[in-house]
């Protein structure tokens, strides 16, 4: 119950964070310019948009394929691609509980059980997170001023109009790592909860360091940012306000930079992506309407294909998936009652 309530509280606050960035978003924005421009999109580019989502889902579920099978389950491949899909299902409704999804219905359909797939997936988000690390360092070299003044755009003044984030970042953030730092020391518990995760992130990385096919690892890791490229790519280039603009070099930054709206705790990554690729077009000196249209777009799509998709997986889980299981269970319950 505790959980439960837990998660609900989760889903609350990311939605309510969602709705915040969403207003610093379209705060005194020409909403009737940003529609009639994605209204005017390209749908060849929107179509490759859904392809690149597609080939991301199937590169991410042979990726995790590798990492089970290093476990000692043997997994179909079509049974991991409907784990994985329907785990994004899911995360387009609620902040990352989709991880919980994909590992259930693999235990479901595969047998693998379900702290070991956990413990997986923990291994991917590492290394998820080490290539967005190591991409927004590249993009905060070569991009610094462009970088800094991004990140002091973010404004107390868009609540007050008193306030600049700077001078709170000065003189309140240090002051929460002391309080920060006090309360973890005078909570033996906290402190044992967080070395023990220090200790299974530690685990999970050295378990992936030993994969027998750890060279595949990496080419589906590089081949899955690829396509996560060429979906921003095609949707820069579906809009009329935005082709201009289009470059595989902005394309990666809008990526990493945008990835950091995917890393908070919002549904889909709704808002807090609109913003950061708002404020990236900014200080790039584009038009921000084209972000925000851009923001849309890709966001959209991702969302859309993300539920057609998801759907489709449904369906097939309900009818083949969910038919197999009962008739195994049905089998065995008669086999018991012959004997």
């Amino acid at each position: 119950m505790k959980r439960k309530n837990r998660n609900i509280l989760q889903a609350l606050a990311g939605l309510l964070l969602a709705l915040l960035f969403l207003y610093l978003t379209f705060k005194n924005k020409p909403l009737d310019e940003i529609f009639e421009s994605i209204g005017e999109a390209k749908w060849n580019f929107v179509f490759l948009n859904g392809i690149f989502l597609i080939i991301t889902f199937i590169l991410r579920s042979l990726r995790w394929r590798i990492l089970v099978e290093h476990l000692g389950y043997k997994v179909k491949k079509r049974n991991i691609i409907l784990a994985v899909t329907l785990g994004y299902f899911v995360n387009s409704f609620t902040p990352k509980l989709g991880e919980i999804v994909r590992c259930s219905v693999l235990q479901q359909n595969s047998k693998v059980p379900l702290v070991r797939s956990l413990g997986s997936v923990v291994s991917e988000r590492i290394y998820d997170l080490l290539v967005l690390g190591l991409g927004l360092i590249t993009i905060i070299i070569l991009e610094f001023n462009r970088v800094k003044e991004l990140f002091g755009s973010f404004s107390i003044k868009q609540f007050t109009g008193k306030w600049e984030f700077t001078d709170i970042f000065i003189y309140l953030i240090p002051l929460l790592l002391i309080l920060l730092i006090i309360y973890l020391f005078a909570s033996g518990k906290i402190m044992r909860k967080a070395r023990m995760l220090f200790k299974e992130m530690l685990h999970a990385m050295k378990k992936t360091l030993q994969l027998k096919r750890y060279g595949s690892f990496i080419i589906l890791t590089i081949l899955i940012w690829i396509a996560l490229v060429g979906m921003n790519y095609v949707a820069l280039k579906a809009l009329p306000n935005t082709n201009h603009t289009a470059s595989l070099y902005f394309a990666i930054v809008v990526l990493f930079i945008g990835g950091l709206g995917w890393a908070l705790p919002t549904p889909g990554g709704v808002g807090t992506t609109h913003y950061f690729i708002l404020q990236l077009f900014v200080v790039f000196n584009l038009d921000p309407s084209a972000g925000i249209s851009f923001g849309i777009l890709s966001n959209g799509l991702t969302f859309v294909y993300t539920l057609l998709i998801g759907f489709a997986a449904l369906i097939y889980y309900f009818i083949i998936v969910k038919k197999k299981i009962f008739s195994s269970k049905r089998k065995k319950s008669y086999g018991v009652s012959r004997i």
